[in-house]
Order: structure tokens, then sequence, then C-alpha cells
């Protein structure tokens, strides 16, 4: 399967708007339409829906093949499509005014993508290995490949497809680049490989379903995450031929440490194919028998980081108590564990620096800023990679640990830096293994934020506090079957020992075992960063990161074989400001040149808004001034302007730049009420860029708008007529309204 390069500026348009509203667009990231969206161009979310019907996962090919988007209703020739393609119609011509001016800054990226796509993937390089691997043929058939500068991410890639077939790809060239770009254009045509409808003897769907049978959900999606693996595991081997530096995107990208038990057993048998150490048919059975020694959940569910703390913190306990059993399994779990953890810090510093495209770095030296302007040249989990091969483990981490600390400040680095300082202490070798790991426990604790990017932490909270406050039992309920198991033997052996008359005769161990003196520590090659530590355990081991009993996963017996499955939506919380005042009731009058608008805020509902809007109103709120970069003085919404006046449908302000770009120097996340909606008109909210990125902005409804809720925190409301007339006059007025100054009054 070959491809050809093409490119459509209606598919541009429709990639970009989707991205606006359903990807993971944040305020760290150009948005190009002003929040909040306007109705026109929301229908493009309802058009979406309705495609998905009839369209699969996939968009319809005859959006790239539109010149304008009013040539949809033409080439429309499915009547299931006809109602989706009118609201997306609809949409794309809202949109495209603003949109239009905005894709051609991105025109050298794309030339200069095009140029390494063809660089890297000669077609005699990767397309007989390629068609091996997946046991597919080459049919001739070729592809219509879009390097899209603004595509919704995740996954920043997908296919056109046309009367069920895939006929072209998408991917993002200004998120990948180089060898990852190759390695993502790779992976989406072994994807098309696969689902070209051909299936020929030996094709990898068909051998995987022979070696592993069976039609149940967890079996079903064990195949195809594993499919996804071995796609990935193989689009990343051809690209490293070329390339031997590249980080494949299994691993930078998150799938490794999503599914790690699951690409661990992959790999090891795959890529022994790959480099020709083993036949095909070998490596798929010898994969094939690994993964049915347990029930397929084993492989597919979330790891439970909870449990590699229980684990940690009871093995410490028991060989501090003098169990030698207890002190080698540390021993020897200890520098998987770091590894795993080192790991996926690393994978999570580099995803948190790519937030920092909007950064304000003029005060700062040259370095950093050059350094927080290049790990935002594509997808920065890619570029840190680079950085840190480039510049060395050390300064690169300093480098980021002034990134969060200075920059990064405003959108949520304070939690980051201690971070970054931390793993560079331990590159270093400045921190023991076992000061390591306690402190990223700690500092999950304390943020609450480094393990969700991959993994449930619903339980981490009251794993880590039944630690700090020495609840034992508390942390048996999370701790693998072995660990309990070693905990139960060394408190019998512990009771018998100090309390002979009331539990019988005393144990053959006449005394407590003691810890022989250890050896150093080994050292972790940082530079191979791998995550050697979960994988290779089963159900019930140390550090399986799983408090079942081992028999929960017995695929003869497995309880759970025909259930529903049970996914987990990945949720990247931003830990909240501790510094809060607390509210019973908040009224605000904005004074402005039309008149008085009274509001009545909800800090009951939304505490950190409203405290926030309090603060910057009446100055007690540090902010800094966007014009300047300096610390401003006084109340932060005096003499600003009503920049956003659209009548029907809002008025926004809360800019100093009178742009819609501008903040007061941070973040706060978002405070969405669920019994909270935008039904009625009149309502306050503060506007944003993207989920987690509220700032200063606010705005007040004229009318019902229910496309926006779920988007924007409701903190308020106008509260009578006259207020309500002044709102209206400023949404008509032709020219900006002057904002004078905020008044509140708390109780």
């Amino acid at each position: 399967m070959r491809f050809r390069q093409e490119r459509s500026t209606t598919l541009d348009l429709a990639l970009a708007l989707q991205r606006e509203l359903t990807g993971r667009a944040g305020s760290w990231e150009p948005n190009f339409l002003p929040r909040p969206i306007t109705p026109e161009a929301d229908l493009f979310r309802a058009g979406l829906k309705s495609w998905a019907g009839a369209a699969g996962s996939g968009l319809p090919a005859f959006l790239a093949a539109a010149r304008r988007p009013e040539d949809l209703r033409t080439l429309v020739d499915d009547d299931r499509l006809r109602p989706g393609t009118e609201l997306v119609t609809t949409a794309l011509t809202a949109a495209a005014p603003t949109l239009t001016d905005a894709l051609p800054l991105f025109d050298e990226v794309r030339k200069q993508a095009a140029v390494e796509v063809n660089d890297f993937l000669a077609p005699d390089r990767y397309l007989a290995p390629l068609c091996a691997a997946l046991g597919t043929v080459d049919t001739g058939r070729t592809l219509d490949l879009h390097l899209v500068p603004l595509a919704p991410y995740p996954p920043a890639t997908g296919f056109l497809t046309a009367a069920g077939k895939v006929t072209g790809v998408y991917v993002d060239c200004r998120r990948f680049r180089g060898p990852t770009l190759a390695d993502a254009v790779l992976t989406m045509l072994g994807w098309a490989q696969l689902k070209s409808g051909n299936i020929p003897e030996g094709h990898l769907s068909t051998e995987l379903v022979r070696r592993m049978p069976g039609g149940a959900p967890y079996q079903r999606r064990l195949r195809i995450i594993l499919t996804k693996i071995l796609v990935e595991v193989t689009a990343g081997q051809l690209v490293r031929a070329v390339d031997s530096a590249h980080r494949p995107c299994a691993d930078v990208l998150g799938t490794k440490w999503r599914y790690p038990r699951l690409h661990a057993v992959a790999e090891r048998h795959w890529s022994r194919y790959l480099d020709g150490d083993t036949d095909r048919a070998e490596a798929l059975t010898a994969m094939a028998r690994d993964l049915t020694a347990h029930s397929p959940r084993w492989f597919v569910d979330h790891v439970d980081p909870s449990s590699l703390a229980a684990d940690f913190y009871l093995l410490e306990w028991l060989t501090a108590a003098g169990d030698r059993t207890a002190g080698a399994r540390l021993f020897r779990w200890l520098p998987h564990l770091c590894a795993e953890l080192a790991g996926h810090l690393d994978n999570v510093i580099g995803n948190e620096l790519g937030h920092y495209e909007r950064a304000r770095t003029q005060q700062h030296p040259q370095e950093l800023a050059d350094f927080i302007t290049e790990i935002n040249q594509g997808d920065s989990r890619v570029t840190w990679q680079r950085l840190r091969r480039e510049l060395g483990h050390g300064r690169a981490l300093q480098l980021a640990t002034e990134a969060f600390a200075g920059p990064g400040i405003e959108f949520g680095g304070e939690a980051w830096a201690p971070v970054a300082a931390m793993v560079r202490r331990y590159v270093r070798h400045e921190l023991p293994d076992r000061v390591f790991v306690d402190q990223c426990f700690t500092l999950e604790h304390n943020n609450g934020s480094l393990f969700d990017k991959y993994h449930d932490t619903a339980t981490m909270r009251e794993v880590l506090d039944a630690q700090a406050a020495t609840d034992l039992d508390k942390l048996l309920t999370h701790a693998s079957a072995e660990v309990r198991e070693l905990w139960h033997g060394q408190h019998r052996i512990s009771a018998e020992h100090h309390h002979p008359m009331w539990l019988g005769p005393p144990s053959t161990a006449s005394t407590v075992p003691t810890v022989p003196t250890a050896p150093p520590e080994p050292g972790i090659d940082q530079s191979g960063w791998g995550g050697a530590g979960l994988p290779g355990n089963t159900p019930g081991t140390v550090g399986c990161g799983d408090r079942s009993d081992p028999s929960a996963y017995d695929p003869s017996r497995d309880p759970l074989r025909d259930s529903p499955v049970r996914v987990r939506h990945t949720v990247a919380r931003r830990p909240y400001s501790s510094s809060l005042r607390i509210y019973r009731a908040v009224t605000a009058v904005l004074h402005t040149e039309h008149g008085d608008i009274h509001l009545t805020l909800r800090p009951d509902e939304a505490p950190y808004t409203v405290d926030n809007f309090v603060g910057l109103a009446t100055g007690s709120r540090t902010w800094t001034d966007p014009l300047t970069g300096t610390t401003g003085e006084g109340g932060f919404y005096d003499g600003t302007d009503f920049h956003r006046r659209v009548p029907g449908f809002v008025v926004q302000g809360g800019d100093r730049l009178g742009t819609g770009h501008g903040s007061a120097g941070y973040r706060i996340p978002d405070e969405i009420h669920p019994e909270r909606d935008f039904a009625r008109p009149f309502q306050l909210a503060m506007a944003n860029l993207g989920r987690d990125s509220t700032g200063s902005q606010f705005f007040i409804t004229l009318a019902p708008a229910p496309h926006l809720d779920g988007h924007y925190t409701i903190f308020g409301e106008v509260t009578d007529a006259p207020s309500e007339n002044v709102v209206s006059e400023i949404a008509g007025s032709p020219t900006a309204v002057r904002l004078h100054r905020v008044t509140v009054s708390t109780a």
C-alpha cells in the first residue's frame, strides 16, 4: 500500500474546527475562534455525531474532495449523511473567515513535513517488511495522505472513508515532525492495510484469532489493543532502521504506559521477529502462550498505582522489622520500580512542557526562552526526548525545572517544578532508589496529578493518607497477594514471639530473622528508561499493580469473562490552589459607560472561581499586567473594555489587552456544576481557551445557549431587569464599552 500526498482546504478547515471544538486544544496552544463558540460554528459537533452512524470512526472522503464548504451538499451521495452534511456546511461557513486566515501560517511546516515523509518512507524501504509483518499483500493500492496543520488531539490522525472503505489518511504535521511523523504515517498505513478487506492466509487478525480464540468482550478487546501495539511496534522499528535515535510512538505517545503488561509481552516476542532472530509464526505462538496464561483483563485493565505504593511501604516496613524474605523481594523489585516511575515521569514532564506555547518568556534568560520555544515545535513529548538527549539529562531537567517555576507559573507549573527537580537529582545519583520512590509518592500526595495521565488514581489519596497515618491495615487492603502473605507470615512470627501463652507454642523459627547487609543499590541507566518493573510480573506478585487474588485472573475461571469491558477514560487533573477564601454570599456591580450591572455570584457552586473573580476585582489577588509583564496594582478589571459584543449571544470582558487573548498571569481549573446550564439568559460565566484554562475573562449571555453547557464555569447571573437592559445595550454597541470598575459585597 503506497501513498500520494494531497491537500484539501475544506478538510483543513473541518479538522481545524473539529480540533477547536472537540480536541485537547487548551490555553497552551493556538486557538483561532473566540470563546465561547458561536451557535452556528458549534453545529459541527452535531454534524459529526450524525455522520458517525454511517461513516464509522472516519470522516467521509467527500470532505476532502470539496473545494469550498458549500460544495459538500452537491458531493454527498449517501442519504444517511445528508442531515449531518447540512450541519457541517453551516458550521464551516460560519467558521471559515477566521480559520482561513490562520491556515497559511503553517504552510512552511507543511512543506517541510512533506519532504521529511518522503525521505523516511521510500516505498522500497517499508512496503515489503510492513506487508510481511501484517500478513497482507501489496495490491498496488494507493491512499491519499493529507498532512494537515491542525487536527484534533488525541490522536491527531484519522481515516477518510467512502462506502465503508479507507480511501485516505490524515496526520497532523504540526504536532508530529521528523521520524515521529514518519512513524505516525506508517502506523496509519499499517492500519489501512489491515482494513483493506483483503484477508489472505497469514493475515494478522486471522492469526491472532486462531491462537487466541473467543468472542467475550475482554478477549476481543485484547486482540484489538494487541493489534494496535504490533502495528505501532512494527512502524517504530522500520523508522528506527533509518534513524537509530528514534523513540517509537508506542513509547513516547503513551500506548506502552497505558498497557504496560500487554506491551511488554508483545514487544518481547515481536521485536525478536522484526530483528530476524525468530520467524513470525514462532513469535505469534510464543506471544499467545504468554497472553493466554492469564485472563485478558490482566493485560488490558489499567495498572493501579495504589497497589504499587502499598507494596513499597509494606515491604519497607517488613524489611525494617527484620523480615529477610521481604528485604530480598524489595531489593530485587526496587530497580524495576524506579525505572518504571522515572520513565513515566519523564514522559509526563515532556507532556507538561507542551503547555507553555503561550508563555511569556521576554523577562527570562535567553537559554530558557529558546528551550521553551524549541520544546513546543511539534509534540512536546517527542521534542523533550530529543532535547534531553542533546543537552544531557541533568541540564535538560534543570531547564525544565526553571520553565515550570518561571513562565510556566501561569499554567500551573508550580506543581511540576518540584517533580522535574526530583527527577534531576535522581538522574545525577543524588537520590537513593528508596528515597526517589518515596518522593514520587509524596509528590503525588501533595500535588495529586503525577500518575493520572496513564493510570487510575481513584484510591491513591486513600493509600497515601494511610501511609502517613501508619494505617497498616488500610495498606494491606491495597497490597498485592504476595505482600499480604509476607505480612501475615511476619505477623504470625512476631505474635508468637511476644505472646506464647496466648497463641500456643512458638514457631520453629526461634528468633525473628534479620536482614543481611545489603549490597549497594544498583544504578539505573536513565538514558534508556523503559519501565521494566510492572510488565514482567504475574498476578499476585510484588509490584504487579493489582490487589486481587491471583485466581481472579485464571482464564478458565474468570468471573468477568463475559462482562462488559470497563474502560477508564484518562482525566488529567490540575491541582487547585490551596489558598481559598470561603464566602457565604457575594454580590457584585459592574460600573460601565452604559450603566450598572448588578450580579449575584454563586460561591457554593464555584468557590474557586468566585474567589478568583473577587480577588481580581478588589486587587486582593496578585495579578500580572499582560501589557507590561509586571505585577499589577489595584483592581484588575478597572478601566478594561467589553471587547466582544455579539447581539443576541454574549458580551465579554476581563482582558486588559482588549484582544481576547490576555489573562491575569495564571490559570485556574474549571468548576462545571452538573445542575447548572445556559437554559436561561443573562448567566455569568468564565471564558476559557480549552479545558482548565480559565483566567480573568468573563461573559454574560443574552439568550439561552445550550451548546455552551458543560464547557464553561457558570458562577453567577444578572439579577434585575435594568441590569439586563444595560447588558443588551452593550451587546449592540458598535464600539468597545468601558468597564470603569467593579464593586463587590461579601458575607
